[in-house]
């Protein structure tokens, strides 16, 4: 056999048969708003767009950014028909923009446009529920703890920083909680590393329960967390502590049918009395703990 027939022989064409994918050709598709530039807890957030949504600083908007030079009703994007949208400034302070472009009256959005508010920038998108559901997969391991469900570190000082300056504004207290469990280390020790990270998690849910709406939380390393709680003054705080305290000690948290019994020791300080600035904050609560540690653990002090 020659050599151009052997190379014919060995290089057939390969036929493949078309095969007909079970996926609807005209999907639906909803718009939803990505933060893609912003601060804290804000980067890589998510919102659908139902009706409409209003956003803005103020806590009852649809998406609800830590901006300080957004206004607390900045803009809205709302569904005008059918997969056309639109976005229109709220009489914002410093104006809303898209593509950079300061717009006066409601503007068409075409899918991946940018709308500039303040410091932050939100993509709008228009996407299937396959393509909606890995964003906000994404944005939910980027922002929290793998380990307790709760902010990561990153976000969390981000939001504090956010707040305290608030709070400056407002001429509000905030109160800062330094949290640190008692008896991880017996349970290491005696149980495994396992049995020690299952009541650390299961801590961090817990404090996430308490917490709701009243302020963040996250793990600060180990077996430690921090939260704060803006508009809390040191007896609210306290407070707020004490009930964390006390939904641990009662929790009969149990790993392999064999009870754990974790406690807390909690600290609390409170601005502007006990410092102005986030480090000055941050280790008045430390000072706090330590005292609630000398006094048998498992309580609050201040």
């Amino acid at each position: 056999m020659d050599d151009s027939k052997r190379f014919r022989d060995q290089t057939r064409t390969i036929q493949f048969k078309a095969v007909k994918l079970d996926e609807p050709t005209d999907k639906v598709r909803k718009a939803f708003l990505t933060v893609i530039r912003g601060g804290g807890r804000d980067l890589g957030l998510n919102t659908v767009v139902e009706r409409e949504v209003t956003i803005g600083r103020a806590q009852d908007c649809g998406l609800s950014l830590q901006d300080l030079w957004i206004s607390w009703h900045h803009a809205r994007v709302k569904l005008v028909e059918k997969d056309v949208y639109c976005v229109e400034d709220l009489e914002s302070t410093n104006g809303t923009r898209v593509n950079g472009i300061l717009i006066e009256k409601p503007w068409s959005l075409r899918d991946g446009e940018k709308i500039f508010l303040g410091e932050t920038v939100v993509r709008f998108s228009l996407a299937d529920e396959m393509d909606m559901g890995f964003h906000v997969e994404v944005s939910q391991l980027v922002g929290t703890d793998p380990l307790t469900g709760l902010e990561s570190k990153r976000v969390f000082d981000d939001a504090l920083d956010y707040a305290l300056e608030l709070s400056r504004r407002m001429k509000q207290p905030l109160s800062v909680l330094m949290m640190d469990m008692d008896g991880v280390k017996d349970i290491n020790d005696t149980h495994g590393h396992l049995f020690g990270a299952h009541a650390i998690g299961e801590t961090g849910r817990l404090i996430a329960r308490v917490m709701g709406r009243k302020g963040h939380a996250c793990r600060f390393g180990g077996d430690e967390f921090t939260a704060f709680l803006p508009g809390h003054d040191k007896p609210g705080a306290v407070d707020v502590a004490e009930e964390i305290r006390k939904a641990l000690e009662e929790a009969s948290i149990v790993k392999d049918d064999i009870p754990l019994g974790p406690t807390i020791s909690i600290g609390v300080a409170t601005y502007p009395e006990d410092g102005e600035k986030i480090l000055e904050l941050v280790a008045a609560a430390d000072r706090a703990l330590y005292r609630a540690k000398a006094m048998g653990k498992n309580r609050v002090a201040t």
